[in-house]
């Protein structure tokens, strides 16, 4: 599925994929997700339309730290999940360490149910480690009889022949059968009433039956191995997914909410009135945009005119297609609960709810799905056309590639000319060049890779505009007043609203000029009044006074404002923009950076040298110490069962001690190019991951080598 150029020259996932199969007489969507930091809004987006996830664990690098930050996000949705660990063939692999980090690191209960059975000669390379997987639900080992994995063979573990392995089935399946009946009354009776007490008498139907029930609730995850490479466990890893994960009438309805502020639910069905979500934008050089939608009720007919409820237009469908990967089918039509493309929507964006043309209840309530979030870019770079002639090329691809990617942006600067584009990280960024220069063909030069600052305001200040123009022939005119001033408290006031780390508020008990000639019947309603002051205050904000950063950490008022005959919404938006620039430039204006929570996986023999670096060479603060999972693989009064791990008996037991965690807060400034400097500390055992935690002020030093490498003197 990764059929990118860049994927299968990195052997990484950069974009979500969809392909639709069956197994065992079920219909199965996958989306493919990548696990690089850098492409967690491809992950957010997909994560937002499943209905249950598959989460793979390296069997030899275990709980890593974008898996914690991946299955934080499956948990704001409240996706059930079930655990495969990989890559079982690769010398190391330790699946019953990789168990005990979910329960330390992830937080969750894992339920293993099989057990990797390994060749004698395990610790050759060039032999297949995983030769065979024991099945503590049905009691069997299945083995794998062909090099591709796609013939299996079925044997009961009793007349398997090896009592070593017996023995361990049975003490997994007894920790089982006993950490459901902790969870699942149901299979207590059965326990009692069926098996007599012999957690080996479980059947296995009401094994399955009770895995699903608390698989769907959340309350544990099921545990699964294998090699994928060489197709070993993949058959009942597909078994799992229809057996316990859930399927889109296993959910709860849809919540969507309207313009009044009050939700509705949308029921999952095809007599219902349509409602889709457009969950990723794809752009084809044939085909033009392609817009992956999640149906939730209704049904997606070819040729149906639709109305995007988020951006207020009617759009036709020209084609439905089945996507695999990068191969495409057209469809007739696209049922609820499914997942599908729309081929010829021009206007739709990720995010956006669709719903039909004809659907009046739905366009005037401006019914909505949930809005996917969308990660603040933190790295920019800039792009210079080869030549004029080259700049409508270049625009027209950023606008391709920012409709595919939300968290790209792309900008003008004014005092330099330059155009920017800023995204999620160093790699995130390099792969968007490469896609515009091969992919879009564009002619362009690109400068090295910058950081995303913020600027705020130290004081308290209250300003006055007017705007007074000819515009078009017709004057247009409006006065305002502005207050601005550092957020101090940490809930958000009454009646205002929040926007980029901002505080919005607003007081239009406005006055209108007495000497206006303007009739009883206004010409501006309120609610357009609103939005042009709205419009106004973002506008104001997403400039600053110093370098020209976006401003955040403000609480910003407009009020007193005065509107005339001749005011339009788009005097009033002005008025106020340039009220809040006004202020902006009084109230001590300074920058501020991103600051990153970083945590630093290494072996005890290297903290001092890291932790060295992160609070010198790296301006950082280091908050603590801990121990990874694997130090303590305790829990309070709950046990949790992992099969024990063969270790290799090659010497290196080095890379088998536990890890010290360092966690820290560092300007992402001084993060860039850690990821080579920490190999280089560590001899290549080090890891790390990365969060944007807000925004920091920085020293007058600091920010004055900022000011001066932005300006150029």
């Amino acid at each position: 599925m990764d059929y990118l150029a860049a994927e299968r020259e990195r052997g990484i996932t950069i974009n979500s994929a969809a392909i639709t199969f069956g197994w065992q007489g079920h219909r199965i969507n996958l989306i493919d997700t990548p696990g690089h930091v850098d492409f967690t809004m491809e992950v957010e987006r997909a994560v937002r339309v499943l209905d249950g996830a598959v989460t793979i664990l390296d069997g030899v690098a275990g709980v890593e730290a974008q898996t914690e930050t991946v299955w934080a996000q499956a948990d704001r949705y409240d996706i059930p999940r079930i655990a495969f660990v990989n890559k079982l063939d690769r010398t190391g692999a330790a699946f019953g360490r990789t168990v005990r980090e979910m329960w330390k690191k992830l937080r969750v209960r894992p339920l293993v149910l099989q057990i990797p059975l390994f060749n004698e000669d395990a610790f050759d390379d060039k032999q297949k480690r995983v030769k065979a997987i024991a099945d503590l639900v049905s009691m069997e080992v299945i083995e794998w009889e062909r090099d591709d994995g796609s013939n299996l063979k079925r044997t009961p573990l009793a007349s398997y022949g090896n009592l070593a392995l017996l023995e361990e089935a049975k003490r997994g399946r007894t920790a089982l059968i006993e950490a459901l009946a902790e969870l699942d009354d149901g299979i207590v009776e059965v326990f009692f009433d069926e098996a007599d007490g012999d957690h080996m008498l479980v059947p296995e139907e009401a094994v399955k039956a009770s895995l699903r029930r608390v698989t769907l609730a959340n309350k544990a995850v099921p545990v699964l191995c294998g090699a994928a490479f060489k197709n070993v466990g993949v058959q009942p890893l597909l078994d799992a997914i229809i057996d316990y994960l859930p399927s889109p009438l296993d959910r709860p309805s849809a919540i969507a909410t309207l313009r009044t502020g009050k939700t509705a639910l949308v029921p999952l069905s095809d007599k219902e009135k349509l409602c889709a979500l457009a969950f990723k934008v794809t752009h084809d050089p044939r085909r033009g945009p392609l817009v992956f939608v999640k149906v939730y009720s209704g049904k997606i007919n070819s040729r149906m005119t639709l109305f995007n409820t988020t951006t207020n237009t009617k759009e036709r469908v020209n084609k439905l297609l089945q996507v695999y990967a990068k191969d495409v089918e057209e469809i007739p039509s696209l049922d609820c609960g499914n997942i599908g493309v729309i081929v010829g929507l021009k206007e739709t964006r990720t995010g956006d709810t669709l719903v039909q043309s004809n659907d009046t209840t739905a366009i005037r309530s401006g019914l909505q799905l949930g809005n996917i979030d969308i990660p603040h870019p933190a790295f920019f770079s800039a792009i210079e056309p080869a030549s004029v002639s080259e700049e409508p090329v270049i625009e027209e691809a950023l606008k391709n590639l920012t409709r595919e990617d939300p968290s790209l942006k792309y900008w003008t600067d004014e005092e330099s000319g330059q155009m920017l584009i800023s995204g999620m990280g160093e790699l995130h960024l390099e792969i968007v060049k490469g896609r515009l220069l091969n992919d879009f063909k564009c002619k362009a030069d690109m400068g090295s890779i910058r950081i995303s600052y913020r600027e705020t305001c130290r004081s308290a200040i209250a300003a006055q505009a007017s705007y007074d123009k000819q515009v078009m022939g017709k004057r247009a005119r409006a006065n305002c007043k502005v207050e601005i001033a550092p957020i101090e408290e940490e809930t958000l006031p009454e009646g205002w609203t929040q926007n980029s780390g901002n505080y919005l508020g607003m007081d239009l008990r406005f006055s209108k000029d007495s000497n206006s000639q303007e009739t009883d019947k206004a010409h501006l309603n309120p609610e357009e009044v609103h939005q042009a002051v709205q419009t106004g205050l973002l506008s104001g904000l997403a400039r600053g006074a110093v370098v020209g950063f976006p401003l955040t950490q403000l609480k910003v008022k407009a009020y007193d404002l005065e509107t005339f005959a001749e005011s339009t919404p788009g005097a009033i938006a002005a008025c106020v923009s340039n009220a809040v620039q006004e202020a902006v430039k009084q109230a001590a204006p300074c920058l501020l950076e991103p600051m990153m929570e970083v945590y630093t996986e290494v072996h005890e023999n290297d903290i001092g040298q890291v932790i060295s670096d992160i609070s010198g060479t790296r301006r950082g603060h280091i908050i603590g110490l801990e121990a990874t999972a694997d130090a303590d693989v305790t829990n309070d009064s709950v046990e949790i069962y992992a099969p024990r791990d063969v270790v290799p008996v090659t010497g290196d037991v080095e890379g088998y001690k536990p890890k010290q965690v360092i966690k820290a807060h560092v300007p992402l400034s001084s993060m860039l190019g850690y990821s080579s400097a920490l190999r280089s500390l560590t001899g290549g055992s080090g890891t790390f991951s990365m969060r944007v935690i807000g925004y920091g002020e920085m020293s007058k030093d600091r920010e004055r080598a900022v000011i001066s490498e932005m300006k150029g003197w």
